[in-house]
């Protein structure tokens, strides 16, 4: 079957908007877990709450950022057919530099290794797209 490119176009946007979120808010979770249950609390805000908090604020607030790398991202994959890790994860940093901008974000220590979580998490998303046969690798 004969996949188009607005089709893979379609499917990254979606796969962007939706699961990015959701990987985001388990990537804040597994860190804060680790870095709790290794004493390493130096390492996780004041202002963090719980995990389940921790997760909920993430997935939310990430949510701004997921749908700009999804449209950026989807017009590339439109107009190429195809999605380099290294678009994806440029993408996705600038993307949320730009929503760190833009929304109230009080981590502000904490951002680089947002930004970089956002570039991990989108070459993560990528891999789905591979994974379904969407985009080729």
């Amino acid at each position: 079957m004969m996949v188009s490119n607005a089709q893979r176009a379609l499917w990254t946007f979606l796969l962007y908007a939706l699961a990015a979120p959701f990987f985001a808010g388990l990537g804040v979770v597994i860190f804060v877990a680790l870095a709790r249950a290794t004493g390493l609390n130096s390492l996780v805000p004041d202002n963090v709450g719980g995990l389940g908090e921790a997760a909920l604020a993430t997935f939310v607030w990430s949510a701004v950022p997921s749908v700009l790398t999804g449209i950026i991202l989807a017009a590339v994959v439109w107009r190429t057919g195809a999605l380099s890790w290294m678009a994806a994860a440029a993408v996705a940093v600038i993307a949320f530099a730009g929503a760190a901008l833009l929304l109230p974000l009080e981590l502000h220590d904490a951002r680089p290794y947002l930004a970089f979580l956002a570039g991990v998490v989108s070459i993560i998303v990528r891999q789905v797209l591979i994974q379904a046969d969407i985009v080729p690798d």
